[in-house]
């Protein structure tokens, strides 16, 4: 994600104008239906907040989850618990259960010993009330009839201690088998209390069980409904997520609908941009074509004018040499006749007897010079005037509008002069893909820093807007998280971008040389404190030609 919002979301109004400078200029309107950079870019930051928040669901979620698991946790502890209690009372309950059966067999026992001490009392007793009847029947005649049959008073005593111990026998007899009956009784007492005890003991733990199952029953309804609660909450989770993963692909789909925008946008900018130097370069042309042309025009009226003066001046030092020539000439003719007339005046007189007539020598004047009727200098064609010169003259070279020379490969200038550390490098990090490298200083002094050119070249693309010039652990969402930035094309297929700027200090379109301040370091857009983010591109001023950096500056 953090690779494709990289991007010159930032492009939005410089390259919109563009786009549409550069469909006027090939009088072909944009097509009305297309998405907007500007609408891409609400879509994708309305869908990050939608993925923020589902994340912030995800993570509330994982929290409730964690906290039932904790509540079953819990929930099965107190189960355990309950269980152990309630299998100690089974225990005691079967133990209470034997207790119990062997005091009921104890008390069955004892029941049968009292009837058969009772069968016994009643036969004693049936016997006694026969004696007694017999008794009340004969009144004191036993006693006298006893009395009566003795023999002597010896006998007589003998049988009255006879008849009072057959009495007290019987009467210990009965006393004997009363005292056990109430004896077997007692302990008849005992065992049906203690029986009693059993029971009550048996009804407390039998409630007491019953309270530990409802307790279990209610433990086991709730650890049921927590799981249940459980599954919804992880069926929440799911769904969550795979909204999240639509969320991503529809942003994964704007990403790749923006890059394509940006990129035929970029394509439609250069485009005029090349279209527009080939204007300004043949415009240069044309200009310097008619500049040279009446340069020429006006050298050539320059010479002519000075070969006519050239040839003025020669032929009136002509004029006036001839005239001077002329006059010496005649000057020594005229020296030459008098000499001669003087001579031949001498030989007159010495000659005069003989009366000779003196030969008059004629010393013939020397011709006249010819007149040499060669061309003057000045009509000779001005070495300005040559045709190879002028077709070879440098100035009707084609003049590259672009002052931007084509990159040849070699390395770049280190666009943080003074601050040289690199805290993150090209490549992986944080389980995405680094696309430049980020430069900081040994301190926060980065802070306000001077970012400037790698290299000459033309910025293509100033994007600002973004406030948020402090250090943060999170998206602002300025700019596909670049923040202020600014893109410089070198030539040949080469950018370079400087990203989470304060500000730039340069505009679009705007010629730079390398080392040149192209704007003010700071932390804005994605930024966790303040650094230069910058990346190098090859092959075409897109996100997927960016490469290291390095290669470039070491």
């Amino acid at each position: 994600m953090d690779i494709r919002i990289k991007r010159t979301l930032a492009l939005l109004f410089a390259v919109t104008t563009a786009t549409a400078s550069f469909s006027a200029w090939q009088n072909v309107p944009a097509p009305a239906e297309a998405k907007t950079l500007e609408e891409i870019e609400k879509e994708k930051k309305e869908k990050q907040e939608q993925i923020n928040k589902k994340k912030e669901q995800l993570a509330t979620l994982a929290d409730d989850l964690s906290k039932k698991a904790q509540y079953e946790q819990t929930l099965k502890e107190q189960i355990e618990l309950i269980n152990g209690k309630m299998l100690l009372i089974d225990t005691q309950l079967q133990n209470l259960h034997v207790d119990m059966e062997d005091t009921e067999t104890q008390i069955a026992a004892l029941e049968e010993q009292i009837d058969e001490q009772k069968k016994q009392v009643e036969k004693d007793r049936e016997l006694f009330k026969k004696r007694i009847r017999a008794m009340y029947v004969h009144g004191n005649d036993g006693i006298l009839s006893a009395l009566v049959g003795a023999s002597s008073f010896y006998d007589v005593l003998s049988r009255i201690d006879i008849v009072k111990r057959i009495s007290k026998h019987d009467n210990e007899i009965i006393d004997r088998l009363r005292k056990e009956i109430r004896e077997l009784q007692k302990s008849e007492q005992d065992l049906t209390s203690n029986l009693q005890s059993l029971n009550i003991q048996e009804t407390e733990m039998g409630v007491l069980y019953g309270e530990f199952k409802s307790s279990q029953d209610e433990l086991s309804a709730a650890s049921a409904q927590n799981g249940t609660e459980m599954q919804i909450i992880m069926d929440r989770q799911e769904d969550v997520k795979v909204q999240i993963a639509a969320d991503q692909k529809s942003m994964d789909e704007l990403a790749e609908e923006e890059e394509k925008i940006i990129a035929e946008a970029i394509a439609k900018a250069e485009a005029e941009r090349k279209a527009k130097e080939e204007a300004e370069r043949k415009a240069k042309e044309e200009k310097e074509r008619k500049e040279r042309e009446e340069k020429e025009r006006k050298a050539k009226e320059e010479a002519e004018k000075k070969a006519k003066q050239e040839a003025e001046r020669k032929a009136k030092e002509e004029a006036e040499r001839k005239t001077k020539e002329e006059a010496d000439r005649k000057a020594k003719e005229e020296a030459e006749r008098k000499a001669a007339e003087e001579a031949a005046k001498k030989n007159a007189v010495t000659a005069a007897p003989q009366q000779q007539t003196p030969t008059t020598v004629t010393t013939a004047a020397p011709a006249p010079a010819p007149v040499v009727t060669q061309a003057p200098a000045t009509t000779k064609a001005p070495a300005t005037t040559k045709a190879p010169a002028v077709t070879q003259a440098p100035a009707t070279q084609p003049t590259q509008t672009n002052p931007t020379p084509d990159y040849q490969g070699g390395k770049l200038s280190w666009p943080a002069p003074g601050y040289y550390r690199i805290s993150s490098g090209f490549g992986p990090r944080w389980g995405t893909h680094h696309s430049g490298i980020d430069i900081i200083g040994s301190t926060s002094a980065i802070n306000g820093a001077a970012a400037c050119a790698a290299a000459s070249g033309t910025v293509i693309l100033v994007k600002g807007g973004c406030g948020h010039n402090f250090g943060k652990n999170y998206n602002c969402g300025c700019n596909g998280g670049y923040g202020n930035y600014v893109i410089i094309s070198h030539g040949n297929g080469m950018y370079t971008l400087y990203a989470h700027l304060a500000r730039a200090t340069v505009s679009q379109g705007q010629s730079v040389t390398v080392g040149q301040q192209i704007g003010v370091i700071g932390s804005t857009g994605h930024s966790t404190g303040p650094h230069l983010h910058f990346e190098v591109r090859i092959g075409g001023n897109s996100t997927g030609n960016r490469v290291d950096p390095e290669a470039y500056l070491f």
